[in-house]
């Protein structure tokens, strides 16, 4: 996908292909669609480029902030209110779901919203029909919604912490956004997209990323993802005065367990990219092999293997 409004979403791996297949297939349909995933790994690009490729896309796309609203607002924010309905209400407001109206809202963390508006949002997804706070005018809803959540709200429905009934009204149609650390081979060209972006941003000049730099972004495990990717980046880049971003330029948890190449070997090499990678899982895991294996998807005994066929060893 070329860069372009959504291109912290693009990707060559098979991971984020999947993605973007699932979206082309639901954007035409008014489906409700739930996008799972960790923090930083762009579930909210992925509603915004659903939106821009539905039939919805002239109208308006609201977002509405699950966690950031106190539960004693969170009615009338989503639905609106009557003048009088509650002290301070001393004007008629529309809520969310009509400034949405013919679009697309997004409840961004919707495993954020406390039980009782739980009830309220399973019943207008239901009836496509609400009421204002305070008022008897029932009003027709045409508004498609996407959610996104970083919790697994099946668990969470299943220990009573989230209504399984509204769980299932969500879930028609889910995608699981990837962690960066599952799609490894989109970081280069990913990190070389956000430092161009970061560049233009702050009207700096930029020379790219050394290849040791670019091999410890992609052996690092992100768990900030693609969010704390673009930090990293921006940071570096407003050290490096303009010079090209080493190993020397990115903060110590990245740089962490690193490996120097060895005699003969380049940074771009594939040997190399293992060993380092093996490396740091074993140093970010405490040598712990069981930890360290399962971080990089491997059984002990194979982590075991590679660690003595790669000459890795605790000094390192």
């Amino acid at each position: 996908m070329p860069p372009g409004k959504t291109s912290n979403l693009f990707g060559q791996s098979r991971a984020m292909q999947r993605v973007l297949d699932l979206c082309a297939r639901v954007a035409p349909t008014r489906a409700t669609v739930l996008i799972a995933g960790e923090t930083g790994t762009g579930k909210e690009l992925v509603a915004r480029y659903i939106h821009r490729r539905s039939i919805r896309r002239d109208k308006p796309m609201v977002v509405f902030q699950c966690a950031a609203c106190p539960e004693s607002l969170l009615e009338s924010e989503l639905f609106g209110h009557e003048r009088g309905a509650f002290t301070g209400a001393i004007h008629a407001r529309s809520g969310l779901f009509e400034r949405a109206d013919g679009g697309t809202l997004l409840l961004d963390e919707v495993g954020d919203i406390p039980a009782l508006a739980q009830a309220k949002l399973l019943r207008i997804l239901q009836e496509r029909r609400f009421t204002r706070l305070g008022g008897t005018i029932t009003h027709e809803s045409d508004v498609r919604v996407i959610a996104t959540t970083h919790r697994d709200l099946l668990k969470m429905a299943q220990r009573g912490q989230f209504r399984e009934d509204l769980f299932y009204r969500l879930n028609v149609f889910p995608i699981r956004m990837p962690a960066l650390r599952e799609r490894r081979e989109d970081i280069a060209p990913l990190a070389t997209h956000l430092l161009g972006a970061a560049a233009r941003q702050n009207r700096c000049r930029q020379s790219g990323l050394t290849d040791t730099a670019m091999a410890l972004l992609i052996s690092y495990h992100w768990p900030g993802n693609v969010r704390q990717l673009q930090s990293v980046i921006e940071r570096a880049l407003l050290l490096s005065g303009g010079e090209p971003i080493s190993e020397r330029l990115l903060p110590p948890e990245i740089v962490g367990g690193f490996v120097p190449p060895e005699k003969g070997e380049t940074a771009t090499s594939l040997a190399y990219g293992q060993r380092l990678m093996v490396a740091r899982a074993l140093y970010e895991n405490g040598w712990n092999f069981s930890k360290a294996a399962q971080r990089l998807g491997v059984s002990v005994h194979v982590l075991r293997q590679l660690t003595a066929r790669l000459q890795i060893r605790r000094s390192d």
